[in-house]
């Protein structure tokens, strides 16, 4: 359970939900840098090496144990005005409204901000608005439990509201650098407005968290790679450097190969449609001062059953792709594929366990169930909820099955042909 808020590692409390493999406090720990002792000191015995740094651990509002409810009381002008933003699906018009007050166990707020995130025309149909909420808009020091910003997802077709949460959870099995996230109930102006995935933001406070140098640059990719800390500094040459690669050499000083190779076998296993390794959108970089660039994963609705559970953990690209050159070049040297795949394997034995992943979510589908069955504003019935959670739980199942066969192949001496598919010996 990633609830430590002292970063400490390899603790387990009865509370704990279950874990594939040992779970540290959630975060890549190789971005630490261990403390080396040069021996002892002649006149006074031994000297003690001071304790390497670690990452911290989640914050405590995304502890897998707790539904957490947070109140938010707007002005209904305010309110007006977010769903004709929402109605308009316009992403270039999405201001910030002031909150009147945000409340969170006897907590109250008053310098709060909420603005959307998405719109309508995301997914035809749906009148669930998804939210962020800002604590730093009017006061830049402003924090909510030391973050600067909630977010509150709700993709209409991630019905078991389980996917980013059991993906992050993933992520964080392996030691790499993932958001936290759970599950949270919001009222809005008194009334029950929906369940909804709680997701932390990647943004400074993140970057403090999991890496023990954070004055590197973030960027989130989109169209292009928008600059998320340092803004005021015009200096993109890193982030031009990372894109302009054409070759291993160019990488390597650059790129924390290991991590990406990592993070890559993880969204292939689950597997996920719409991030690095698919040739999506959603990731970010951030430029570690002493690794170089990480791959950072983000808005995991569209794992696990989103695609067949056949889908080929090489070869698969999404349709109407944004390209993914990273990939092909490490890919494309047969060493590094060589550890691609024994990456995909430890994927599959530390983090993709079945049974420890069904009881995640035999866990939470009862921690949200009642939630999730009186969440109106949801676009889909009660009945699909249950299909969505029968659907995940089984593709968990069959997505296991298909990996084994698909290593198996690699790893009793099958070869590929250019970028085809494994071919048995």
């Amino acid at each position: 359970m990633e609830t430590s808020s002292t970063g400490s590692v390899g603790t387990t409390t009865s509370a704990e939900m279950p874990t594939t493999g040992t779970e540290t406090s959630g975060e890549l720990t190789t971005t630490g840098d261990p403390s080396t002792s040069t021996g002892g000191d002649e006149t006074t015995g031994a000297v003690e090496p001071p304790p390497a740094w670690q990452p911290k651990g989640c914050p405590e509002i995304y502890a897998q144990d707790i539904l957490p409810t947070f109140e938010i009381e707007l002005d209904p002008a305010e309110l007006a005005g977010l769903v004709a933003e929402w109605e308009a699906g316009d992403d270039n018009n999405t201001p910030d409204h002031p909150v009147e007050q945000f409340k969170y166990q006897g907590e109250v707020i008053t310098y709060a901000s909420i603005r959307l995130r998405g719109n309508a025309t995301w997914w035809p149909g749906q009148g669930k608005m998804q939210f962020e909420i800002g604590f730093n808009t009017y006061d830049k020091k402003g924090r909510f439990r030391g973050l600067k910003k909630i977010l509150f997802d709700a993709a209409e077709y991630n019905r078991a509201f389980l996917r980013d949460r059991m993906a992050m959870h993933i992520f964080r099995d392996l030691g790499l650098p993932a958001p936290c996230a759970n599950n949270a109930r919001l009222l809005l102006n008194g009334e029950y407005y929906g369940l909804f995935t709680s997701i932390e933001k990647v943004d400074s406070e993140f970057i403090e968290r999991v890496f023990e140098f954070d004055e590197g640059n973030l960027y989130k990719r989109g169209a292009g790679w928008e600059k998320k800390t340092n803004e005021k500094d015009p200096d993109d040459s890193d982030i031009e450097a990372l894109t302009d690669a054409e070759t291993l050499a160019d990488l390597e000083p650059i790129l924390n190969i290991d991590q990406a190779v990592l993070e890559w076998a993880a969204e292939a296993v689950m597997p996920d449609n719409d991030g690095a390794w698919a040739g999506g959108l959603n990731l970010y970089v951030y430029n570690d001062p002493k690794t170089g660039f990480n791959i950072i994963p983000w808005d995991k609705d569209a794992t696990f059953d989103r695609v067949e559970p056949d889908v080929d953990p090489y070869t698969y690209i999404k349709p109407n792709d944004k390209g993914r050159p990273l990939y092909d070049i490490v890919t494309g040297d047969p060493a590094w594929f060589a550890a691609y795949v024994e990456a995909l394997a430890h994927v599959r034995e530390v983090a993709y366990d079945v049974n420890v992943l069904h009881a995640r979510m035999d866990a939470w589908t009862a921690q949200i169930e009642e939630a999730a069955l009186t969440d109106f504003n949801k676009p889909f019935t009660n009945k699909q909820y249950y299909f969505g959670v029968e659907t995940m739980r089984q593709f968990i199942t069959d997505r296991a099955d298909y990996l084994d066969d698909w290593l198996a192949c690699w790893q009793n001496g099958g070869e590929k042909q250019g970028t085809g598919p494994c071919v048995e010996p």
